[in-house]
């Protein structure tokens, strides 16, 4: 009998052709944040793929289950049964996205259950900051701290070659005995290295084509236009790194220099980029979404626009602008990319002067405004996207930001959405909370696990705002008119 998919036959082939295998070299889990019927963060990292190609040109046997896709393929779905079907040497669980925390921690717990031979390995930013403490919990055996590529393979001709030994890795937080240690040395991410990921190949990844069919990632306000989220997508960047400090941030530039060792961005090869593009279109993707723009990088972006349009590539984009473009930037990315292209703003405040205080990119209302108008003049739709309870923000601030609302409604179509800002670990504001009068409620891993303070809160609180206060101002702002 079929599942709902038309896919038995499939996953039954599949079975058979791994068994065949023998075990399975790595494993990599990604796990959503379940809250009831919804499903969260179900992007998987950018990096969780570009590992998993790494290892398998190296030969290894690679697989990456995403476990909120595997239910909706497969309802019979059953992580003890999958992990103990691969027997997978090493089990790596990206905990990157922080609402993921519980999600991710429970997913390593049940894998060493499942499979208590195999060495736990955990990634991504949030495990970065909490490397230690994921470590002395036992919760995995070695945390790969900021950039992954070459310290993890590296870390797996020790664990499956028995060469060299761990100490000797760069970026890793260990076990050894009842020790937590340390490794020696640095590592960051490279133009040589760059070159070769592959951040649009899902080659590793079961049901590839229910990922990239399914609407992923909806962060637009409901009810406003784009709110039910964007099926055929993918994510591309084009770089990594920043040049600015936003308070909320995780991938601030501070924040990428304690945890990286990276000091401002890394642009990524263009033939890399477009291989990336190619790959994705190749598997089904009719957007691309990405979110990589220090302005620095713009002359970049623009070199990889013209090598899309001379390849032949151009979906629907879906392009975050960290602050107002220039005029050419938004010609060359309305005739790069396909009618229904979206452009997104971040001014976050209507106020310039906490724009200012938390955001690394300043400008003023009135460029928004320009830029905005640009854009729509050159086919591109807009959205902006505003947040209340800001640090250093008072209730004459958000004032501000609600006429600002309701003014770019009467000049401009531009879609609004209005949410709490996040604390991101390792953000500025959760290294210096004091800075800007805040309290912070989510602080340790377990603040995080727990979802501690308001559910759906930002994580803090200031002088002028409860989490609970921001949440309520948000929906007024919202109906500004």
């Amino acid at each position: 009998r079929l599942d709902p998919l038309g896919r038995a036959s499939m996953l039954q082939a599949m079975s058979a052709e791994r068994s065949s295998m023998g075990r399975l070299d790595a494993l990599f889990l990604h796990a959503p944040r379940f809250d009831g019927d919804r499903r969260e963060v179900m992007v998987m990292p950018l990096g969780v793929p570009a590992l998993a190609n790494l290892l398998l040109d190296d030969g290894r046997t690679v697989e990456i289950l995403h476990l909120g896709i595997e239910p909706e393929v497969d309802a019979s779905f059953s992580l003890r049964r999958a992990v103990r079907e691969r027997e997978p040497r090493v089990i790596l669980v990206s905990l990157h996205f922080n609402p993921q925390t519980r999600a991710a921690i429970d997913a390593a717990r049940a894998a060493r259950a499942y499979a208590p031979e195999a060495k736990i390995v955990m990634g991504g930013l949030t495990a970065t900051v909490f490397a230690h403490e994921l470590v002395a919990l036992g919760l995995a055996d070695v945390v790969v701290r900021g950039d992954g590529e070459e310290p993890l393979r590296a870390l797996m001709r020790v664990l499956l070659d028995g060469e060299g030994a761990l100490a000797a890795v760069p970026n890793l937080t260990y076990r050894d005995g009842n020790e937590v240690r340390v490794s020696s040395g640095r590592w960051s991410l490279d133009v040589a290295t760059a070159g070769k990921l592959r951040h649009g190949d899902l080659r590793a990844l079961r049901h590839r084509e229910a990922y990239v069919a399914r609407s992923l990632y909806a962060d637009f306000s409901e009810g406003s236009k784009g709110s039910e989220g964007y099926p055929f997508a993918a994510y591309v960047n084009a770089g990594r790194g920043c040049t600015a400090d936003c308070a909320c941030c995780g991938g601030a530039a501070g924040t990428q220099d304690l945890l990286s060792g990276r000091h401002g961005i890394l642009a990524y090869p263009i033939e890399k980029l477009a291989r990336d593009v190619a790959d994705a279109v190749d598997a089904g993707a009719r957007v691309l979404r990405s979110c990589f723009d220090p302005p620095e990088a713009r002359r970049h972006v623009l070199d990889w626009f013209a090598r899309l349009r001379a390849d032949g590539l151009g979906p629907r984009a879906i392009w975050d602008l960290w602050a107002p473009a220039p005029r050419a930037f938004l010609e060359e990315l309305a005739r790069t990319f396909a009618a229904g292209s979206l452009a997104v703003y971040s001014p976050d405040a209507g106020s310039e002067a906490v724009r200012r205080r938390i955001r690394g990119y300043a400008y003023s209302n009135e460029q928004l405004l320009g830029s905005i108008r640009e854009a729509e003049a050159r086919g591109l739709d807009t959205h902006c996207f505003f947040a209340v309870g800001l640090p250093s923000e008072t209730q004459a601030d958000v004032e501000e930001t609600a006429r600002l609302v309701a003014r770019i409604r009467r000049e401009t179509r531009a879609a609004i959405s209005v949410t709490p800002m996040f604390v991101d670990p390792g953000s500025p504001l959760s290294r210096e909370p004091s800075r800007w009068s805040a309290r912070l409620i989510r602080r340790s891993l377990r603040d995080y696990y727990e979802e501690r303070g308001v559910r759906g809160g930002p994580g803090f609180e200031t002088e002028h705002f409860s989490e609970q206060q921001a949440i309520d101002a948000c929906k007024r702002v919202l109906e500004a008119t």
